[in-house]
């Protein structure tokens, strides 16, 4: 039984291995293709190279799920094709026990994604936005132009063109209303820098409005208050799906102190924590194909199989989240509710191909 254990385990493992390899390869021709376009004297083709390499683990934990879902059916479809399957179970294995031994071989990616999630994609994803944006151009970042960054805290808010890993901010500005929603001062900078605990600003522009003047006023340096530190500013430079789980929780808290809507940051933070609970939900649809309607096809049929439910699910997932907090029903249970339909569809289907 343990060599039979063993060998449905490397099967599927090796299977596994080889689709993360094939699609991580794939995946960085495309980004590298993506970013040819960019390159300039500041953004050089070998700097695009380490950009794509550098976010490459960010795009391939988006895809742990379908690369599990789609190693599992070429791993047990390959043990079917040559019909090991067959005599695996007229050898008295259970479905329940080659489901359990097929589980043990995807745990390894299940494992491999909270790491990932954790402590890999959160700094490398940092480190490389802010080596693309500032090496594109200084000057776009310094002069406030592009998309950025936006941060509330109380009254005001702040609006960072390009924020480094070191905590320099470029193209910051801060708005400030009052009582009654009135831009009452806006201050530019084209550089910050966080210095014996407050923020340096360089080459500042002051507007300030009352009720009959607009007063504008430069300064070569000035400073500003605020509970933002280098720390914090990870959290403003990220995108929530791509901050480490600790993270998601720590500021998600920092937003309900400060009064502001926690809803998406939880939703990427419970997304990560069952993302090995979605693993195994689509693992147990993949045996439940292989067992059933995929028993007798071409490897080919299997693995664009694979990528049809793997999209399908990820379209789910996206759709279901952004739903749950319009209609109230909770980042956790949004993420739960394709999660509980994949293991009752795949449930049904294992029943009834047993």
């Amino acid at each position: 039984m343990r060599k039979i254990d063993a060998h449905i385990r490397s099967s599927v493992l090796n299977a596994i291995l080889a689709v993360l390899l094939v699609l991580t390869m794939l995946d960085m021709v495309i980004a590298l293709l993506n970013q040819l376009d960019n390159i300039r004297s500041t953004f050089t083709f070998w700097d695009a190279v380490y950009y794509v390499v550098a976010s490459s683990p960010t795009r391939l934990y988006e895809m742990i799920p379908m690369i599990t879902l789609i190693g599992c059916l070429a791993g047990l479809g390959g043990l079917a094709t040559h019909s090991e399957l067959t005599a695996i179970r007229a050898a008295g294995v259970s479905t329940q026990r080659i489901t359990y031994s097929t589980v043990k071989a995807a745990s390894i990616m299940m494992v491999l994604g909270l790491l990932m999630g954790e402590y890999i994609v959160p700094d490398l994803e940092r480190m490389s936005t802010s080596f693309r944006t500032i090496a594109l151009g200084r000057s776009v970042a310094e002069n406030n132009e592009g998309k950025g960054h936006w941060h509330r805290e109380g009254d005001n808010y702040m609006r960072f063109a390009a924020i480094e890993p070191n905590g320099v901010l470029h193209g910051l500005t801060v708005y400030e209303f009052d009582d009654e929603k009135q831009l009452t001062v806006m201050t530019h900078a084209k550089r910050a820098i966080y210095q014996r605990g407050e923020w340096s600003m360089e080459n500042v522009s002051i507007t300030k409005w009352d009720e009959i003047n607009t007063i504008s006023i430069k300064r070569q340096t000035d400073t500003f208050q605020t509970e933002l530190t280098p720390d914090r500013l990870k959290f403003v430079a990220q995108k929530p799906g791509d901050m480490a789980i600790s993270t998601l929780f720590r500021y998600s808290q920092y937003l309900e102190a400060q009064g502001l809507g926690d809803g998406e940051f939880m939703l990427a933070f419970w997304k990560k924590v069952l993302q090995p609970v979605s693993i195994f939900a689509l693992v147990l649809v993949g045996i439940s194909f292989i067992f059933g309607p995929l028993r007798s096809v071409t490897m080919g049929q299997r693995l664009f199989s694979g990528i049809m439910v793997g999209l399908v699910y990820k379209i789910a997932v996206d759709l279901f989240g952004p739903m749950g907090l319009l209609f109230g029903i909770g980042p956790l249970l949004a993420n739960l509710i394709p999660i509980i339909l994949c293991l009752i569809w795949g449930g049904w289907m294992l029943r009834r191909a047993s």
